[in-house]
């Protein structure tokens, strides 16, 4: 049972190289916080390296994704790919631009992983 079909908000949940991809869709506030994580919690467990958060399908986020992301940093690399330009504002908004890896896409983030790390 792909475990995608339960999270609200989860397009797909998967390995891709040295990295695993969680991809979002559609509105992220406090209603659906849950479901992200438990998708991170999936995927910490079954990944060791770096976690990157594709947004192309994001449509609007509030700063309870943004605190989900920071936290997660906490534990482990976080990289975003295709941040729309409201999350953007977002992250400028409340100072934490600086501390989330941003990349252009997914082919860039899994770019930008050292060998070594693998």
């Amino acid at each position: 049972m792909d475990p995608t079909e339960h999270w609200a908000g989860i397009r797909a949940s998967h390995r891709h190289g040295p990295v695993w991809v969680i991809e979002l869709v559609g509105d992220f506030d406090y209603s659906n916080l849950n479901d992200i994580a438990e998708a991170t919690a999936h995927a910490l467990r079954a990944h060791p390296g770096p976690l990157v958060f594709d947004m192309a399908a994001l449509t609007f986020c509030d700063s309870s994704l943004l605190n989900h992301l920071l936290r997660v940093r906490a534990e482990r690399r976080v990289m975003l790919t295709q941040v729309p330009e409201q999350a953007r504002r977002l992250f400028e908004v409340t100072g934490t631009s600086d501390h989330l890896e941003e990349h252009k896409d997914i082919r860039e983030a899994v770019d930008s992983v050292d060998p070594a790390d693998q």
